[in-house]
């Protein structure tokens, strides 16, 4: 029975731009980061510039600061939350022309103006009440993140990396085992049609050879006559 929490196309296209934040675009400010401050100078790099940063959480704190030894992650650990505030706070990127935490202008394409940019569409779609993203409101993070995503990828120089991944979401099926069923009647469309082809080649083989025969008795009879 169909309800109020039936999948529709706009809670496709919510969950779509979820993976999509979460995923690529995640991945790509964590490199972002390891681009500024490679994991091994993270230890130096935090220390002289705690004081530069807001006030943390305390698992931030924990990740960040363990009370034995030293961070010796890789960033796989960390947060959009957390990625963010680094970026922002210890990995001296200028400022875009409307300050941290602001929305940046439509045509600026800096790194900070991208990274805000990032953090504002997951903020659209992830922290929202509501399961559902109506089309034009989906084309408009996406157009959002699409534009940070290729200027992200050109300061990393890394091939385009993220765009394709996004790109690849974008046509990436919501349902698997849907997707299975589908791939599993296709295919049985086809061994119909495969069958239904044998059956007319066949008959046309068939009634191909009637005359024949009915015309060689014809003439063996006249012959006896």
């Amino acid at each position: 029975m169909a309800t109020s929490y039936s999948s529709t196309p706009e809670t496709t296209n919510a969950n779509r731009a979820s993976r999509i934040l979460l995923g690529p675009c995640t991945d790509q400010l964590r490199d972002v980061l390891r681009n500024r401050v490679p994991p091994a100078n993270f230890h130096h790099i935090i220390t002289h510039n705690r004081v530069n940063l807001p006030r943390l959480t305390q698992p931030q704190r924990d990740l960040m600061f363990p009370r034995s030894g030293r961070y010796s992650g890789d960033y796989s650990d960390m947060d959009v939350s957390l990625i963010y505030l680094l970026l922002r706070n210890i990995c001296n990127i200028p400022p875009h022309i409307n300050s941290w935490g602001n929305t940046p202008g439509v045509l600026d394409t800096s790194l900070s103006a991208s990274i805000d940019r990032i953090r504002e569409a997951r903020n659209r779609v992830v922290h929202s009440s509501s399961t559902v993203l109506t089309q034009a409101k989906f084309i408009d993070v996406l157009n959002d993140i699409k534009m940070s995503v290729i200027s992200m990828d050109a300061y990393l120089n890394n091939s385009n990396k993220y765009e394709k991944a996004v790109d690849f979401l974008l046509t990436e099926t919501m349902d698997p085992e849907q997707d299975v069923f589908i791939q599993q009647f296709r295919k049985q469309i086809e061994e119909d049609e495969t069958t239904k082809e044998g059956l007319v080649i066949l008959e046309k083989r068939v009634h191909g050879k009637t005359p024949f025969f009915v015309c060689c008795f014809c003439v063996v009879v006249v012959v006896v006559f």
